[in-house]
């Protein structure tokens, strides 16, 4: 079961389809996680696009609210999307469905990344931080982790640096430390990883952001993803070569449990 509210016109001129932004977000036990900070984020992404929203903030926030209401689906996604018109106005169409997490067994086992060619715009030529519409080179990087035989495909940039999965931030954990490539190499930051940097603040772990190459990533002690959707994810072999042990490891367990005990006390109040 979905609910579609003003579904999108897929059928507009190309520069506005491919001019549009949206917004992911995880709902727990009815409640949205961080719904304002993903309205700010579509709000910055128009002004970058130079669109206007049809809705104030906090009409379409009143919006959201209702239209998960509405379907009476406590545990799910809900996905905006802005689609500007020809006069750059651009109005929301909101999906709320159930919330389609992975298997158990990826959790239990860990998944396989594969570093793949293609490459996306670099930051020079448009910002990451604006989540647009259009996502043909993740498209194609899950092709090619798809001819791999791999469940998630990762990109470099032309420097020859990791960044991110196609729709996942990238952590590795070396000597107990939870390192990160910065977000100037051109990736997103995400909403959840926001959450998790701080959650791994809470369980003592220290962050640092850094460069990091394929050899840091074959090297590293445990490897992860990190989501709206994934929430935190291990991966276990990237390229074939087994990650650390080859199973999810300690830390990347204990920053997911840090990670839901932020979720439950922010939405919640339970600590």
């Amino acid at each position: 079961m979905q609910v579609v509210v003003n579904p999108p016109r897929w059928a507009l001129p190309g520069l506005e389809a491919a001019s549009g932004c949206f917004e992911t977000m995880r709902v727990y036990a009815g409640r949205m996680f961080r719904l304002d900070a993903h309205l700010a984020r579509l709000a910055a992404s128009t002004r970058y696009l130079g669109v206007k929203l049809q809705d104030p903030l906090p009409q379409l926030r009143r919006r959201l609210v209702k239209a998960l209401k509405g379907s009476g689906i406590p545990e799910a996604v809900v996905r905006v999307a802005l689609i500007p018109n020809g006069r750059r106005v651009a109005s929301a169409s909101i999906v709320v469905q159930p919330v389609q997490l992975p298997a158990p067994a990826c959790y239990a086992r860990g998944i396989r990344a594969a570093v793949v060619p293609t490459r996306k715009f670099p930051v020079s030529q448009i910002d990451p931080q604006s989540k647009f519409s259009s996502r043909l080179g993740s498209i194609l990087a899950v092709m090619e982790s798809q001819l791999r035989r791999a469940d998630e495909a990762i990109f470099m940039d032309a420097m020859g640096y990791v960044t991110e999965s196609t729709a996942s931030n990238l952590g590795i954990i070396k000597d107990g430390a939870f390192l990160a490539p910065p977000c100037w190499l051109g990736l997103l930051p995400g909403i959840t990883w926001q959450a998790l940097v701080e959650a791994a603040a809470r369980a003592g772990i220290a962050y640092r952001e850094t460069p990091l190459t394929r050899h840091d990533l074959y090297n590293a002690d445990e490897a992860f993803l990190s989501s709206t959707i994934k929430e935190v994810l291990a991966i276990t072999t990237v390229d074939g070569r087994r990650i650390g042990t080859g199973k999810p490891g300690p830390f990347t367990r204990r920053l997911h449990r840090a990670f839901r005990q932020l979720v439950e006390e922010e939405l919640h109040g339970r600590g």
